[in-house]
């Protein structure tokens, strides 16, 4: 019984996130909140995990959180509460064809299955063209160039590798929205919202997010 008991205490100091893709933000994510959770005495664990039902498994309390979503989340999955600190911000972009187009001019459009954001502003501007969804920007770009869609929304950390082999006077970028993006728990680990919150704080006026997003090029 001792045993068990045991396991069950030092378990509970473990908390586990599904692995996002390879991106500098993400691996700027994990570093900081590794730091965070470590400052009060949890550790952070990452395990593979299919991220198309990720959301689901953590509202479910199957996984402990996301390690990194957009503001509005807790919309659709009402048992993650988000951490009141933003880990950092990005930009929804739009490259397009048409020149002269706002975006519900727009006949077609491509965007990276999975990505929320891209879907939430599709719904709240009441985008009514065809829709394509791929799996990597490179797909996105790829059609885009072949003028198989007339425009693709794109969030612009994954944009960036690909400037330089694009041509930039066939095509108009344009920001359409600037997003936060937060730490969620699910709501059996509520009480460590605030110890988190205070310690990205305190991680910040040290100046060691500052050092971290300067490493990853956030």
């Amino acid at each position: 019984m001792l045993f068990l008991s045991t396991c069950t205490v030092a378990s509970a100091k473990t908390l586990y996130f599904n692995r996002p893709a390879d991106t500098a933000q993400a691996r700027y994510v994990i570093e900081l909140l590794s730091l965070a959770y470590k400052d009060i005495g949890h550790k952070l664990e990452i395990i593979d995990f299919d991220r198309h039902s990720a959301l689901i498994a953590a509202n479910e309390g199957e996984l402990d959180g996301q390690l990194g979503r957009i503001a509005g989340v807790t919309d659709s999955y009402a048992n993650l509460i988000y951490v009141d600190y933003p880990l950092y911000s990005f930009n929804l972009q739009l490259i397009s064809h048409c020149l002269i187009c706002t975006f519900n001019q727009l006949d077609s459009l491509v965007v990276q299955s999975g990505y929320l954001v891209a879907y939430q502003y599709m719904m709240d501007n009441q985008y009514k063209g065809e829709l394509i969804e791929v799996k990597s920007t490179a797909a996105q770009l790829n059609l885009l160039m072949q003028k198989k869609v007339q425009g693709a929304l794109i969030v612009d950390f994954h944009l960036r590798e690909h400037l330089p082999y694009l041509d930039m006077e066939a095509v108009k970028i344009e920001d359409l929205m600037t997003i936060e993006s937060f730490h969620y728990l699910h709501k059996k680990h509520s009480a460590l919202i605030p110890r988190l919150k205070q310690t990205l704080k305190k991680l910040e006026k040290k100046g060691v997010t500052a050092v971290l997003k300067a490493k990853y090029r956030i």
